[in-house]
């Protein structure tokens, strides 16, 4: 019997549809149908992919479709750039 890849106890009951991990009911997000791990660190934007980084306005951990990188080490969400709290083409912020 497979034990859980999280806790390391628990006989596992579930596989992570995201990562693979076979996990015990105590570390599956019974609600977004996944292991914790994995929804610990899924997009706050669309909620459906992993994080890649977080908006450097907003705050939000984000995917590769809902942020789009501004400099080599930061992003804004697209929601941030639609709202208008941040310009694409001056690369500032204007919050």
């Amino acid at each position: 019997m497979k034990v859980c890849d999280i806790c390391e106890s628990k006989p596992a009951k579930y596989k992570c549809p995201v990562c693979g991990r076979y996990v015990c009911e105590d570390d599956f997000d019974f609600n977004k149908g996944v292991c914790k791990v994995c929804s610990e660190t899924m997009c706050e934007i669309c909620g459906k992919y992993p994080s890649i980084g977080y908006c450097m306005i907003c705050g939000r951990n984000g995917c590769e479709d809902c942020l789009i990188q501004v400099t080599p080490v930061s992003y804004v969400c697209k929601e941030c750039i639609r709202q208008g709290r941040y310009r694409l083409e001056t690369w500032q912020s204007i919050s």
